[in-house]
This record gives C-alpha cells, structure tokens and sequence, in this order.
C-alpha cells in the first residue's frame, strides 16, 4: 500500500463544539493536499467545506451526532439538508438508547427510513451508521447492530462518535477492549469481531482511536477495513515523512 492508496481510506473530521469558519476551511484545504476520501463535518459546515473541496473529494455530512437521540423525522430532515449543501455521504449515529432498550423495531424502522430518503434524494449517497461500540458489552448486541445497519441498506457500519459516555455496568464483553470512555471498545478485537459478524454484507469504518499509522495500515490490510476516521493522520503523516511508505508496497 503506497501513501496515496492510503489517504484515499481517511476520512478527515472537524467535530468539534468550538469549530471556526477557518477551521473549517483548513482542514478542507488538507484534504485535499493529502488526497483523503472524505472530510466529515456538519450539515451547517458542509457549505463551507464544498467552496473549497468542490468534487476533487467527497464530503460528508453527520446525522444525529454525537447522541442520536433525534427523532426519526429530525435525521431525515437533518440527512436531505446536508445532501441539498453539497454532501454526497452521511454518518448517522443510530439510536443507541432504543437499541439498549431492545426496541429495534423502531431503530431498524429509523434506519431505514433515513437512509430511504438519502438515496431517494441522491442515488449515490454513500450512508454510514454509527452503532457507538463503546455502549455495546456484549457480541450479541455487537451482532445486532450490525445486523440492524445491513438490513436498513446502510454501505457502512461505524464504530463510534467518540463521544460516548455512561455505563450502568451491566454485563460484560466478550472480547477485550477496554470498556468505559469514548474510545472503548474500537480497538482491534472490536474491529475482529466485526469483521467476523458482518462478512462482505456491509463495508466497516473504524474509527476508533488507532496509535499510529501502522496500526492504520494494519486495519486495512489486515481487518479489511475499507475507511479510518481520525484526528491525528495529517500528524502522522508529516512525521512519518515520505520514506516511510518505501517498505509499505
């Protein structure tokens, strides 16, 4: 894998509560210097980030996030003002306190639904669901959501917001991850067991909290990982330098 062949796996994000405008146009600007897939932002910054970005990349606009409590006709509308600004992929966090209370129905319902009208309003809309692994103790409930993101059409499941908080300590994984904070169970057994669960029904987006760029590569290469989102790859990239990637093809 060269350093091109990478970047086209990133997606790029600025989610953050305090974003400016030129924050926003900065990190637009290095998607393009880098060649990422994607930049992730929302609905609102998707204006911004399209003046620059244009179609050299595409941009993707979040739904529900971080705590995808919205209701169902919320993220719809959420999903169809973000694609009219000029994105032409969402990420969607699911509903994760009716999915811990074991109503899916009503999630598969939302699912469903959101992504129906995406890919009514453009064909092509590539649609991510965020099933926020860190709350998710066990594999069972790992294979639910899984199965609940397949079954509503969705291209990709995603692991987390990295805003994930609160725990009532009930029950307990079954692979061994680390299991409280944000970036709890994103890690490689998570991403394992994943890959295990969904086969080739649905494309996986980590986006967890990797260590470095070999970690990265590893998802890629070796968990079939098709997007990473995270902070700290234009970092990783500038320190890593260009010989890095002598040894990587």
């Amino acid at each position: 894998m060269n350093k091109t062949e990478f970047c086209r796996r990133i997606d790029y994000s600025l989610l953050w509560q305090s974003r400016s405008r030129s924050s926003v146009k900065k990190r637009s600007q290095e998607v393009l210097k880098y060649g990422f897939a994607c930049l992730c932002c929302f609905p609102g910054d998707v204006l911004i980030a399209k003046e620059i970005i244009g179609d050299k990349a595409s941009i993707s606009g979040v739904v529900g996030f971080p705590l995808g409590f919205e209701t169902i006709q919320t993220k719809i509308h959420e999903s169809l003002v973000a694609i009219d600004n000029g994105a032409n992929e969402l990420d969607i966090v699911m509903n994760i306190a009716r999915f811990k209370d074991g109503d899916y129905d009503y999630v598969l319902d939302e699912l469903t639904q959101v992504v129906e009208a995406a890919k009514n309003k453009k064909s092509d809309c590539i649609v991510k669901v965020i099933i926020e692994t860190p709350h998710l103790k066990d594999q069972d409930e790992l294979a639910k959501a899984c199965e609940l993101v397949i079954d509503s059409g969705a291209d990709y499941v995603k692991q987390a917001t990295g805003f994930a908080t609160g725990y009532d300590a009930t029950g307990s994984a079954d692979y061994t991850d680390e299991m409280v904070g944000p970036y709890d169970n994103t890690g490689i057994d998570n991403l394992k067991t994943i890959r295990n669960i969904v086969n080739d029904k649905v494309k996986i987006k980590a986006s967890g909290n990797p260590e470095n760029l070999d970690e990265c590569i590893y998802y890629i290469q070796e968990l079939g990982v098709s997007r990473i989102g995270n902070d700290y790859i234009v970092q990783w990239l500038e320190e890593a330098g260009e010989d890095y990637w002598q040894d990587k093809y």
